[in-house]
């Protein structure tokens, strides 16, 4: 090559890829959330001014209720989503879950712009259940929130151990 040609430039297509993803999926890329785990929201619900029951549980409500994203009016979605539920199962004490919980109670499924969390009618779940003096309320958001589904057995022995003060490490594996 002599003086008078110049090198081509070359893209290298890992980052040509990269550029494009970067561009185009940006929305993907929005939300980022910290693993979050039964352990920390038990440790959190119990650091909380008001009071908390760790419930298991069916939870029923009419799927109707969930927000749904309309991808055109992102700008639209409520941060806030109230309905009635119902649980029926039972209620953490140290000897475990061993107090009956069959209850209606507020539900609020919370959405971070267009990202918003999720609950399967119908389905069980390990519930931090906030007793307010209207009742009882459940929270959940894109991010975890207080609502975990199909817990494990591993999960329930976990918050049995929170519970005796036994042990209640967040960074464990919960299964």
């Amino acid at each position: 090559m002599n003086a008078a040609q110049k090198p081509k430039k070359v893209i290298d297509m890992r980052v040509l890829s990269t550029i494009l993803m970067t561009c185009f999926a940006a929305p993907a890329f929005a939300l980022s959330c910290m693993p979050y785990n039964a352990t920390q929201a038990f440790i959190d619900a119990q650091a909380a001014p008001e009071p908390y029951l760790v419930v298991v549980g069916t939870l029923e409500f009419d799927d109707e209720n969930l927000p749904k994203v309309d991808w055109e009016h992102q700008e639209n979605v409520k941060p806030d989503n109230l309905f009635r539920a119902r649980v029926e199962g039972h209620s953490l004490a140290k000897r475990g879950f061993v107090l009956p919980f069959r209850e209606e109670i507020s539900v609020n499924v919370q959405c971070y712009g267009p990202w918003c969390s999720s609950l399967t009618n119908g389905e069980t779940y390990l519930a931090f259940i906030q007793q307010t003096k209207d009742g009882y309320l459940l929270e959940t958001n894109p991010c975890g929130g207080f609502a975990f589904g199909d817990p494990s057995g591993e999960m329930l022995y976990q918050m049995k151990s929170c519970m005796r003060g036994t042990g209640c490490d967040p960074e464990l594996p919960e299964q």
